[in-house]
């Protein structure tokens, strides 16, 4: 039973069913998960390998396009209220994804040592999609 759970759970929030060309979804995606990356100020390898991650596995993008949205996050960081509601618009029909958008977070916060900073980022985010 364990195994069938487990794939269960990692089979929860595949995005399949969003427009992943969407160019503002991606943007929405790339801003919030920078978002709480940067919410320490700091970026490690490690976080911006699991951006990297995310979009190549749950997008299927190319390095060119991931780091021009990395880019283009880096820019509209400070507008991250607006980009949330974007993607809050977006996915809200869709729990899975919004799940499988804090397991993603998760991940990034927990791959190194974190502060109240990256972590009240992350309860930004929770908040704002589970009220």
């Amino acid at each position: 039973m364990t195994i069938k759970l487990k794939a269960w759970f990692d089979e929860l929030g595949h995005l399949e069913h969003l427009d992943r060309n969407d160019k503002v979804l991606q943007r929405a995606f790339a801003v919030v998960i920078y978002h709480v990356i940067k919410g320490d100020n700091i970026e490690t390898s490690k976080e911006k390998e699991k951006f990297v991650s995310f979009f190549k596995n749950d997008f299927d993008l190319d390095e060119a396009h991931i780091n021009q949205l990395h880019d283009e996050a880096s820019k509209f960081n400070g507008e991250f209220e607006t980009y949330l509601a974007v993607l809050k618009e977006k996915i809200s029909v869709y729990p899975e994804v919004e799940v499988k958008l804090m397991q993603t977070l998760n991940s990034i916060l927990t791959s190194q040592k974190f502060n109240v900073d990256e972590y009240g980022a992350f309860e930004d985010v929770k908040k704002s999609l589970f009220g």
